[in-house]
Order: C-alpha cells, then sequence, then structure tokens
C-alpha cells in the first residue's frame, strides 16, 4: 500500500542531455562556417589573382604569400571542420543512446575530439598571423 502512489518517471539524464546537444550544435555551426569561410577565401583568392591561380597552386616553384596560405590554412582548416562534424555525429549517436538505452556514456572521447578541432583551428590562426607577417 506504501507504494501505490509512487510514479516511476524514466527521465534520461539531464546534464548529458544539455551537454551532448550543446556539444553536436557547436560543432554543427562551427564545422560548417569553416567551410563556408574556406569557400569565401578561395574564391576572393581566385577572383584577386586571376583565372591561372590553381594551376600556379599545383604547378609553381615558388608560393606568392597568398597560395600559402591557401596551401596550409586551407588544409588544416578543413581538417578541422571535418573533426568537428564527425564530433556533432558521435554526440548525436551518444544522444541516441542515452535517450533509448539509458546506460552510461564515457564522454571522454568526444571532448578529445572537440578540442582537438578547437586546438586545429588555433593552429590556422596561428599559421595565418606567421605566413602574414614574416
Amino acid at each position: 500500500m506504501d507504494r501505490e502512489w509512487e510514479i516511476d518517471v524514466k527521465v534520461s539524464d539531464i546534464s548529458s542531455v544539455f551537454t551532448l546537444l550543446g556539444i553536436a550544435m557547436t560543432s554543427a555551426v562551427i564545422g560548417t562556417a569553416e567551410i563556408a569561410y574556406t569557400m569565401l577565401w578561395v574564391t576572393s583568392a581566385y577572383v584577386r589573382n586571376g583565372k591561372d591561380f590553381f594551376l600556379d597552386l599545383l604547378y609553381a616553384t615558388s608560393y606568392t604569400w597568398t597560395a600559402e596560405y591557401v596551401i596550409v590554412a586551407g588544409s588544416v582548416i578543413l581538417v578541422s571542420a571535418i573533426i568537428f562534424l564527425v564530433t556533432m555525429s558521435i554526440s548525436l549517436v551518444y544522444l541516441n543512446n542515452l535517450s533509448t538505452k539509458n546506460r552510461k556514456l564515457n564522454l571522454n572521447p568526444l571532448f578529445g575530439l572537440f578540442f582537438l578541432g578547437l586546438l586545429l583551428l588555433i593552429i590556422t590562426l596561428l599559421s595565418a598571423i606567421m605566413l602574414r607577417y614574416s
């Protein structure tokens, strides 16, 4: 009789839900912004340097500042964008597992990927500064 009015509510760990949603949304925004930004400055470099700019990237023996920036920063920022989008996907899978299986999650690999993407983004910004002022 003591447990007659007791309700068993199966609510997921709300702090994990907010953490996973925050990581997923932040990773999605940063990843798509990096891709859009890369497309923007590659297009502006193409418009500024003419139609032979991409051929100069492939066959040049000495690069200008713009070509160095496109090669170095472009490759690092695209790898960072891929890591952010993978982080978003893993976060959404973890969120689905949390809601269906209600199990304890190990979020350390997710945080590691997120901070690796941030580290690559910082390296990109530092390489841009070093290439510009060296």
